[in-house]
């Protein structure tokens, strides 16, 4: 009998394949059992073979690929479509409400704005096992904010409260959600404030041709002489002298002179020298900005690059991820990245 024996090269080479076979494995994005979805962890869709899915702030897919679209997820649940309706699944991945919906919107404080799959449905409010707790009346509605939600009925937008009562008389052509405890809305005389009892809050003398949301006790808004920004007093703060405005976020603010944008402070002096082609507001200490038709981040304690990988579209950061686009096509590859700019989620079409 002849026996063979194995070198020690050879079983060095071996071990050495099974630990790269299992440390591939190991970093496979599939659902794992460790990664069992936990409602206060962050998820992002994301598409795989023409159909959406959900990952992790790490790139793992907690919820499989299994719907035709996606939305984001708020207060703990998300809007998904099948075929032409929607319908809303949990952390878990749980359809807990079927699809039978041509529109469902973002939950907020347990309710969201819906319309039934009928021609002639009107929209109304569900709670998160889908039960209709605000009737189905309205032409439009929008999700709550304050504890309030625009709607429109009969071609004129009110308020109604969490009980579905009409708290603030349909008599407006156009609506916001509450912000810091003003809404802005826009009657015959242009845009002005409410208050949550629907009393005008702000009404300058002048006239508003534009306004935005209170943000950090500012609001943008616009005159014939340009965007400003007013205080909680209806007071301009910075005068009218942009061409485009944006509401404060983490103490500065993004706004246009004539062909580039800059970010400004609350006295309405420039943050920093540098000037962009376009540009995003802070979010988690980062902000997009466009520099020679790529995007790229800033960080805001620095005001310098944050790190060198541009894109040609991205979203803001949320939860310590952002969205980013490549390709300018209608079908460009999406991804994730962190904060150091690493790759989350590779981007894929």
């Amino acid at each position: 009998m002849i026996h063979k024996t194995i070198s020690p090269v050879l079983w060095g080479l071996t071990a050495l394949l099974i630990l790269i076979l299992a440390l591939a494995l190991a970093a496979c994005d599939v659902l794992q059992a460790d990664d069992a979805a936990d409602p206060s962890v962050a998820l992002h869709p994301v598409r795989i073979d023409g159909f959406w899915g959900f990952i992790n702030n790490h790139g793992r897919i907690v919820i499989e690929p299994d719907f035709d679209a996606a939305g984001t997820f708020s207060d703990g649940m998300a809007a998904v479509q099948y075929g032409a309706d929607w319908g809303y699944v949990n952390a878990e991945g749980a359809r807990v409400i079927q699809p039978r919906f041509q529109f469902a919107g973002t939950f907020v404080d347990g309710l969201a704005p819906v319309r039934g799959q009928g021609f002639d449905d009107k929209y109304g409010f569900i709670d998160r096992s889908g039960n209709q707790v605000i009737e189905a009346r309205y032409d439009l509605a929008q999700a709550f904010s304050e504890g309030l939600a625009a709607v429109r009925l009969d071609g004129q937008w009110g308020y109604v409260d969490r009980q579905g009562e009409m708290v603030i008389t349909p008599r407006f052509s156009d609506a916001r959600p509450f912000s810091e405890g003003r809404a802005t809305v826009e009657g015959p005389d242009g845009w002005a404030y409410l208050d949550p009892n629907g009393a005008l809050a702000i009404d300058p003398a002048f006239t508003l041709e534009a306004v935005g949301p209170f943000s950090e006790g500012l609001a943008p808004f616009q005159t014939s002489d340009g965007w400003g920004y007013l205080n909680q007093e209806g007071q301009p703060v910075i005068s009218p002298q942009f061409d485009e405005a944006t509401p404060f976020s983490e103490g500065l603010a993004v706004v246009k002179e004539g062909h580039i944008y800059v970010f400004i402070n609350p006295q309405g002096n420039r943050a920093y020298p540098t000037e962009f082609e376009a540009a995003r507001p802070f979010s988690e200490g980062l902000a997009a900005v466009r520099v020679e038709r790529q995007w790229v981040f800033m960080n805001k304690a620095s005001g310098e690059l944050a790190f060198a990988r541009a894109f040609d579209r991205v979203d803001d950061f949320t939860d310590g991820i952002a969205r980013i686009y490549l390709g300018r096509d209608e079908d460009p590859r999406i991804g994730y990245i962190d904060r150091d700019g690493d790759y989350v989620w590779f981007p894929t079409h």
